[in-house]
């Protein structure tokens, strides 16, 4: 009802809340209203306007005609003729109370536990100044206890976050410590396998290193048993057998000419030391020389001339050195 707003305006709520307390309890009455603001009076948007809202408190204040005067079927502005009254309030058939609304017709079963209500067409009084003044300071009463405890369970949630905080910090340092310590202890593991696998494969190494060693040495021992071994039956069999001169056919001479380059020719080993001096001639030499060997040191005479190249030792092969006379 209209006189539910002007009521909360009278006990110091603004206007527009007051409307919109009546118009989201549906009208309930002044005790949901005031249940209403207390429970959203801090909401973010508690002052924003309700569309419409003007209307619809003309259409609640005014159910009637629209226009002064008698309606179609003869009634009055106002007039409420038999069997049209409605409920003003609530009646608690237990003890004969009355009640502005089902909040308060609520709040008394509680109380009392009394359970039997009806409608009434009875009106209750409008407050007084000094019930007014009582509710507003019961509503700012509540709003203090409701605020006072919201600010308690903010500052205990606010305690329980930061033990939960500190516990969760403490919880997450144990185990960040845990798992380097585990990360360190696996490293110190993995390092020590490693050196471990390191003087395994070193050992294994040396190990084949030796034996090659061993191996090679065994091989050569064996190698020079077979040398020492086909050298001494080699030796045996030349001591054995009867020595056999070998028998050269030919004689290769390389002939030093002084201060030109050396005449290499083979000759038979039949041939004289006259045909070697006249190949010497027919090549363009001086005519008169020297025959003679560096080694053993020996110069041919005369006589030689007419001895064959192997009377004279110089086959299979010998150098000659040209001299002058």
């Amino acid at each position: 009802m209209a006189s539910d707003i002007e009521t909360l305006v009278s006990m110091g709520f603004p206007r527009n809340r007051a409307e919109k307390a009546w118009k989201k309890t549906n009208g309930a009455g002044l005790q949901p209203a005031m249940d209403w603001l207390l429970e959203h009076s801090e909401d973010a948007d508690i002052d924003e306007e309700e569309v419409n809202t003007g209307q619809s408190l003309q259409a609640t204040s005014n159910p009637a005609a629209t226009t002064t005067g008698a309606t179609e079927d003869g009634k009055y502005e106002g007039e409420i003729k038999d069997g049209e009254q409605t409920a003003q309030s609530l009646i608690c058939n237990d003890c004969q109370k009355l009640f502005r609304d089902a909040g308060a017709a609520e709040r008394h079963a509680i109380r009392t536990s009394h359970q039997n209500f009806s409608e009434s067409t009875q009106a209750i009084a409008p407050l007084t100044e000094e019930e007014k003044k009582e509710k507003l300071a019961e509503l700012k009463a509540r709003l203090s206890e409701k605020r006072a405890l919201r600010e308690q369970q903010e500052k205990d949630d606010r305690k329980s976050n930061e033990k939960i905080r500190r516990k969760t910090g403490q919880e997450l340092t144990q185990a960040k410590e845990k798992m380097e310590e585990e990360s360190l202890k696996k490293a110190f593991e993995a390092k020590k396998k490693e050196k471990e696998a390191d003087r395994v494969a070193k050992a294994k190494i040396k190990a084949q290193i030796e034996a090659d060693k061993k191996e090679r040495a065994a091989k050569r021992d064996a190698a020079k048993q077979v040398t020492q071994a086909q050298a001494a039956a080699a030796s045996a069999e030349a001591a054995a057998a009867p020595k056999v001169k070998k028998e050269y056919t030919d004689s290769r001479l390389q002939i030093r000419l002084p201060g030109g380059a050396p005449i290499t020719h083979t000759f038979p080993a039949t041939s004289q030391l006259e045909d070697v001096a006249t190949f010497i001639k027919d090549n363009g030499h001086a005519q008169t020389f020297t025959l003679s060997t560096s080694f053993p040191r020996k110069t041919f005479q005369p006589d030689d001339y007419s001895k064959s190249l192997k009377e004279l030792d110089l086959v299979p092969s010998a150098v000659l050195l040209l001299g002058t006379l």
